[in-house]
């Protein structure tokens, strides 16, 4: 008999397992709650795992993402979870078997009715000792009814095969059991009930349905079968692309890439997730399509393709997932309102959808120009950390302090589809879905309209260089369900080619993987309006096998360079001014040749910074394109990203100084930072100081200390990023032709020689106090942009500025209209109020003080629209606090007048 079964209710990793074997253990008793005592056994004769002496029970619950005390490694976890979950190890008959006996309440520490579904798979000490599959079950609730065999819900026979059947029941009942519809058996008051069916034998499929009844309820289980079907070869309809092509508001045509396999059935909410012939895809050479009608207009269909009987999978070009793992948690925190739920006990894996007249946004950022390369100041940010919430809407509100920071662009970690709900991106594995844990497809157009109003850019993180288990392209051609591609696999290595590779690594010289990446690349640009990508990991887009020396990796690729260009042209074909960016890290000429043609490459300064922050000298030439030897500046320095240790952490963690000392050195950090010509990317919250450690517990979620903005000395710090990157930015001051620096010594200086306004900055990056003794600062007057001071150098020759250590200065030799103080606004202009005031924290949360030395100062508070807002204002003698915390979050204007003397101030109200 040639049987194919397709086994939906649970998972295979046979990537991890030397020799194939039944990973399906023995439960005893067959129904069971979670407050039974169960005994459950693995057969593990004939396999590598015959051979252990020891091993562990894994478990889960599937629908809630809670994993059992055992789901740790054995070896480094506490003794009495070890003993818990271990496995008793027996022999009989020539046969090898490791078995264990619990209660699932007690073992998961939940109450029991909390317990409808379990996962548990079995392993040795560690993953090297091998571990079978994901096996995946019901907890009976009462009365319940299982179909043992045929498993699975339907599978494709030959002619004059017949099917075993064995159906249990809980409880006493009575059994139907029919054919197409038309009763074949029956039987009264059993709990088990067998026979064997005769393959029907003319083309078409065929239901068989069992029907039991306690008296009290009755249950029905269905299972189609047809013979292996004898597909149609037509050619695919003109224009149809791979993926979901919509014809009109009730047709779309399905177009699935798949060489070399021999039948795709398409099964979903149109069809009862059943195998019907009309649902049979035509074959065009390498490819199947069908044409479906008769939908209805705005409706959501899910679906998936059923490959040679045996493989469900999602489109690979779907615009959003179903997921049986990772939607029930995301429909318990409602984050993505009115989502569909996952059909389970039809089908199993990810499923796609399909909705012919889908409402589409309506844009207004027509008018939004992209900010220049070398002006960029990129917000990193994931949107897992970036608030508490973790949704596109909650980044959305956070705009406006974005906007007051004064970044131009944010790039987000990867939002497309990724395994799990808790990650940070970089295992996805549908492309064109956007994750729904952060939310809608509106919200995060939303977010990009938004920003794009504010003159902000939106540039996402995208992970090409590989995929994970659950892509539907690897899942075509690949070991068990979701082990290794296959030698057969046209888009994926069978193996990494080189050592830095996760997933499964794309083969980026195959025309097939060529046409899924340019697809992709295309459609977010199109759909959601983004303004370029940061390509992670781009080192990777090479078929030059290099693991085992990941200095060659590093060395020169002609075949690496020619593919980055060819994907770059069709980014640029599709908006020739987005932004093409590379996490790369090869050698210079490589880098120099790919920067000259248009890209812009990550410049990891982290060390370096770290270094500095403690009063260790080190040299940040590494920032500039001059010192590479570019054409442009294409390098976007940065001296934390998601991937580097925090400086502030590091910083904190090996000075005894205050935190007013520790927050001087970063504030010299940033100085030289941004005053280097070239596009700057900060990792999200450096602008407060964050000193969350990152390596205590890398992929882990970090707090998102926004409080730390209500501290004078971080908010400081905050100012002065603020004023630095207005300087970059909003001002034509800092030109690249007339950058100079020296950027090794212990007091580091830049200049920017320009004929209106010069600029020059010097910083003490030492432990001790010096001096900077060099000739570049000319003669005549300077002010000091950050406390509006004013100097007199009456001999460039015989200059000299003692600095402490830490200190710095940033002189004009013109003053600079309404620049942030760390003292506050200085504003010397007739009208205005002639002092230095401090208006901190700010954004604030709850109250904002503002020292003056007048007594007689009002104090208003307005709105955008310029309307007063009613705050409480206290005057403690020259001490002003206004009560913010009953106001929406927001931006407001703080007007404070003294007669006619006005002073007006942005407020962020968190």
């Amino acid at each position: 008999m040639n049987k194919i079964y397709f086994l939906f209710s649970f998972l295979i990793l046979s990537a991890l397992i030397n020799t194939s074997f039944a990973q399906t253990p023995t439960i005893s008793p067959e129904f069971f709650t979670a407050s039974d005592e169960l005994t459950i056994t693995y057969d593990v004769t004939g396999t590598n795992l015959a051979s252990l002496s020891e091993a562990y029970i894994w478990m889960w619950l599937p629908d809630k993402s809670i994993n059992a005390p055992s789901n740790i490694n054995p070896a480094n976890s506490n003794p009495e979870a070890t003993a818990q979950a271990k496995f008793t190890k027996s022999t009989s008959d020539g046969r090898t078997f490791f078995s264990i006996n619990m209660v699932l309440a007690d073992f998961y520490n939940q109450n029991a009715s909390q317990i409808s579904e379990i996962g548990m798979l079995l392993k040795g000490n560690d993953w090297s000792d091998g571990q079978t599959g994901d096996f995946i079950t019901s907890v009976s609730d009462g009365f319940d009814v299982r179909l043992e065999s045929p498993e699975g819900n339907f599978a494709f026979y030959d002619s004059g095969d017949q099917i075993p059947v064995r159906l249990i029941v809980s409880e006493a009942s009575d059994v139907q059991f029919l054919v197409d519809g038309v009763l074949e058996e029956s039987a009264t008051s059993i709990q088990e009930f067998i026979t064997t069916h005769n393959v029907i034998d003319d083309g078409n499929t065929h239901q068989l349905t069992f029907v039991a009844n306690n008296g009290d309820e009755t249950k029905e289980i269905n299972y189609s079968y047809s013979t292996t079907p004898v597909v149609e070869e037509q050619p695919t309809p003109e224009g149809a692309f791979a993926g979901i092509n919509y014809n009109s508001e009730t047709s779309v045509t399905l177009v699935l890439v798949a060489p070399n396999k021999e039948n795709v059935f398409v099964i979903g909410d149109f069809n009862d997730w059943s195998l019907d012939v009309d649902y049979l895809m035509f074959k065009d050479g390498n490819q199947f399509w069908l044409t479906i009608n008769n939908l209805i207009p705005g409706q959501e269909y899910q679906f998936q393709y059923l490959v040679d009987g045996t493989i469900r999978i999602h489109d690979p070009y779907t615009e959003k997932i179903s997921s049986e793992f990772d939607d029930p948690e995301i429909i318990d925190d409602n984050r993505y309102p009115d989502l569909k739920p996952y059909p389970v006990g039809q089908t199993s894996e990810a499923a796609g959808y399909i909705q012919t007249n889908k409402p589409q946004f309506d844009w207004s950022d027509g008018d939004f120009v992209k900010p220049e390369k070398e002006d960029l100041v990129i917000y990193e940010l994931l949107v897992r950390d970036f608030t508490d919430l973790r949704t596109f809407d909650a980044v959305t509100k956070k705009l406006d302090y974005l906007e007051s920071l004064g970044i131009n662009a944010i790039e987000f970690m990867p939002v497309m589809e990724f395994e799990g709900n808790l990650s940070w991106g970089y295992n996805p594995f549908a492309m064109l879905s956007l994750d729904k844990y952060y939310g809608t497809e509106y919200d995060l157009k939303t977010l990009v309209n938004e920003a794009h109003n504010r003159g902000i850019a939106i540039i996402l993180d995208i992970a090409l260089n590989h995929q994970f288990g659950r892509n539907a392209l690897v899942r075509l051609y690949n070991e068990g369900t979701y082990g290794n591609p296959t030698s057969q696999n046209p888009w994926f290595n069978t193996s990494a080619k080189h050592d830095f590779n996760v997933g499964y690594d794309m083969n980026h010289e195959s025309q097939l993987t060529q046409d899924y990446v340019d697809r992709i690349v295309a459609y977010w640009i199109e759909e959601y309006h983004v303004d370029g990508y940061r390509y992670d990991l781009s080192k990777g887009f090479t078929q030059r096998n290099t693991l085992g020396n990941v200095g060659l990796w590093g060395q020169y690729d002609a075949s690496r360079v020619a593919l980055l260009k060819r994907l770059a042209d069709v980014q640029w074909a599709v908006d020739p001014g987005s932004y093409v960016i590379l996490e790369h890290f090869a050698e210079n000429n490589e880098e120099r040749e790919l920067a000259n043609y248009g890209m812009m490459l990550w410049g990891n300064e982290n060390h370096n910074f770290r270094n500095l922050a403690k009063g260790n000298n080190a040299n940040i030439s590494g920032l500039s394109y001059l010192a590479k030897g570019w054409n442009d500046p294409h390098v976007i320095g940065y001296m934390e990203s998601h991937d580097e240790e925090r400086v502030a952490w590091d910083l904190a963690n090996s000075s005894s100084e205050s935190l007013a000392r520790q927050m001087q050195r970063l504030k010299l950090n940033a100085a030289f930072f941004f005053l280097v010509p070239g596009p700057k990317m900060i990792w999200q919250f450096g602008e407060f100081g964050y000193d969350e450690e990152l390596n205590n517990d890398r992929l882990g979620i970090k707090p998102t200390k926004w409080g730390y903005l209500d501290n004078p000395e971080r908010n400081k710090l905050f100012q002065v990023y603020q004023s630095l990157i207005k300087l970059k930015i909003q001002t034509e001051i800092l030109e690249k032709q007339n950058f100079g620096w020296n950027a090794s010594s212990e007091v580091k200086w830049i200049r920017y020689n320009n004929q209106e306004t010069e600029v020059v900055l010097f910083g003490n990056f030492s432990k001790e106090s010096g001096e900077l003794d060099q000739q570049i600062v000319s003669e005549g007057t300077w002010y000091d942009y950050f406390t509006g001071k004013e100097y007199t150098i009456e001999s460039s020759e015989d200059f000299s500025f003692p600095l402490a250590a830490g200190e710095f200065r940033l002189l004009t030799s013109q003053p600079i209209e309404n620049y942030i103080s760390e003292e506050g606004i200085v504003l010397n202009n007739t009208g205005k109020i002639e002092s230095r005031a401090k208006v901190y924290p700010n954004p604030a949360q709850n109250n904002i003080y503002i020292n003056l030395d007048y007594d007689d100062m009002s104090v208003q508070l307005l709105d955008m629209n310029g309307k007063v807002v009613p705050a409480p204002v206290i005057n403690k003698q020259s001490k002003y606090e206004v009560n913010v915390s009953q106001l929406p979050a927001g931006m407001y204007f703080m007007k404070l007048s003294i007669g006619q003397k006005i002073e007006v101030h942005k407020i962020i109200k968190q």
